[in-house]
Parts: structure tokens; C-alpha cells; sequence
């Protein structure tokens, strides 16, 4: 992702762009509302349906083929976030970002913000909200009464539209401004904040997402009080030392085969496939299980 970041090159200045009309907007809003999750996938996630979602205003800014595909090629990198309270302000804003000529931002705004969107986001629609609606619906319904599912379309689909509609255009309006109002120079070092903030990001996402635990363990000779202590697990002592460092240590190779290689994303997921079959089979790792008290 950094790699991404470093090599767009911005495109034109805002002024000699053309304009976003507001039939562009309202294609790429109704691209996201209907089809953001359907091509959700274990490589990239969202990043295809965001892609699709802002096609027609990368179409419209980027009149030759090649700035067009190279913009495409930008959106395509990984994505993931909440496609209720999240999404839709991110999209705003990364168009307006891309209106306004900084492709940088835009990327480096797409990184910061998914975490942090993400977690709120779920939180609000599935915890929260989702809960006590259909916990009302559900109600309804069993005791033999129509309003309840006919509550519980009405209370999600319009709310939901709603609050996807005004985020896209509050972001879109607000990420607008920012751009006209920053100079250069202050526009510059925005650029390289959200790139550290983003990078930032997307490694406290390596704990949450890769989980690797081994069950190497071993055990001294010395024997005192006539026993003998118990054996040391490794997992242990390398969570006293430095938590999570077998995931991060991962994730460093992968991006060292992606890098050095110019390893095909598929194919990093096929060896990470045999690593696994290969050391679960020898009994070296095994899945992350919960302790209980």
C-alpha cells in the first residue's frame, strides 16, 4: 500500500479539471448503495465494489484511457470498512479529493479512515441498532403480527438510505472545501500525514486480522525438590516480551515476497496455504483458542 502511495504521481491541478456535475455524484452514490459488498473477496475485500463505485467520476476526470486505468488501478488496492456508517463518508470524501487533483490524499484518506470507520460504524448499525430493531420485529412477529417484519424492512431501509445518502454528500462537501482552502504547501504536508496516519493503520490491523500461535514448548533437565518443572510454552514468553510479533513477523514476509518477487496477491495466498498445512501438520502451530477462567 505505501509502495501505491508513493509512486501516483498527482494528477492536474483542480482548476484545469473538469467539474464533477451532479449526475456523475448520484451514479457513483447508487453504484455503492446497490453493489458495494457483492463482490466482497478474501484478497482485496471491498476494494472492488469501491472501485466500481467511483468508475464514473474517475471516467469523468481522467478523459485518456491511460490516466483513466492507472486511477482504476489506485482504488483497487485493499479496502475495508463498515458499509453502513464508513463507506459512504469515504467515498465522499475521496472524491472530492480526486476532484480536487490530489490523488495522494485521497489514497492516504482511504487507509486512515477505514479502520477507525469500521469499528464505530459496526458497532452503531449491528450492535446498537440492528439489535433493538429486530428484537422489536421479532417480537411482533411471534406473537402472529404483519408489522413486524413490514417494521423491520421500513426501519432498516429508509434509515440506512438516509443516513448512506447524507454521509456522501456531507463528506463530498467537506473534503471539497478542504482542498480549495489549503495552499500548497499546507496541502503537501496533509498529503504526508495521512500517508503515516494510514500506514499507522494498516499495521494495527495485522493483530486483528492474521492469528498465528505455535505450540513449540521445551523444558529443562534439572530436576529440584525431586520434580521436575513444567514444561515452557514459547507462545508465552514471546507475548511477555513482544505481543503478537509471530503475526507481524508473517505479514513481513508476505509483503517481502510481494515486494521482491512482484509476487501475484493469489499466489502469496497459496504459499501462506501450504505454510499452514505444512507446520499444522508437524504440530508446530495451531489456531488461536480462547482461555477461559
Amino acid at each position: 500500500m505505501s509502495d501505491t502511495i508513493e509512486r501516483v504521481a498527482e494528477p492536474t491541478p483542480a482548476e484545469e479539471r473538469p467539474a464533477l456535475p451532479r449526475s456523475v455524484l448520484n451514479r457513483s452514490f447508487w453504484r455503492f448503495f446497490w453493489s458495494f459488498q457483492i463482490s466482497w473477496n478474501y484478497e482485496r475485500m471491498q476494494a472492488l465494489g469501491f472501485c466500481w463505485a467511483i468508475i464514473p467520476v474517475l471516467r469523468h476526470l481522467h478523459r485518456d484511457d491511460k490516466s483513466f486505468a492507472e486511477a482504476m488501478q489506485r482504488h483497487l488496492a485493499f479496502f475495508n470498512t463498515s458499509p453502513i456508517i464508513g463507506g459512504p463518508f469515504i467515498l465522499g470524501s475521496t472524491i472530492a479529493m480526486e476532484e480536487g487533483g490530489s490523488a495522494v490524499s485521497a489514497d492516504g484518506m482511504k487507509v486512515a479512515m477505514m479502520g477507525p470507520l469500521a469499528g464505530i460504524g459496526d458497532a452503531l448499525t449491528f450492535v446498537v441498532y440492528n439489535s433493538i430493531i429486530f428484537t422489536l420485529g421479532a417480537n411482533w412477529a411471534l406473537n402472529g403480527q404483519i408489522i413486524g417484519p413490514i417494521f423491520v424492512a421500513i426501519m432498516v431501509l429508509v434509515p440506512y438510505y438516509l443516513v448512506r445518502r447524507w454521509q456522501f454528500n456531507f463528506a463530498y462537501k467537506q473534503g471539497k472545501n478542504l482542498i480549495t482552502h489549503l495552499a500548497s504547501g499546507a496541502l503537501q504536508r496533509f498529503n504526508e500525514g495521512l500517508i503515516i496516519l494510514g500506514l499507522i493503520v494498516l499495521g494495527g490491523f495485522i493483530p486483528s486480522i492474521v492469528k498465528i500461535v505455535t505450540t513449540l514448548h521445551y523444558s529443562g533437565k534439572a530436576v529440584a525438590g525431586g520434580k521436575q518443572p513444567p514444561p515452557v510454552t514459547v507462545q508465552s514468553q514471546i507475548d511477555q516480551v513482544l505481543p503478537f510479533l509471530l503475526p507481524v513477523l508473517l505479514t513481513a514476509f508476505i509483503y517481502f515476497l510481494l515486494k521482491r518477487f512482484r509476487l501475484n496477491p493469489i499466489w502469496a495466498i497459496v504459499i501462506l496455504f501450504a505454510i499452514g498445512l505444512t507446520l499444522g501438520g508437524l504440530g508446530w502451530f495451531a489456531k488461536p483458542v480462547a482461555i477461559t477462567h
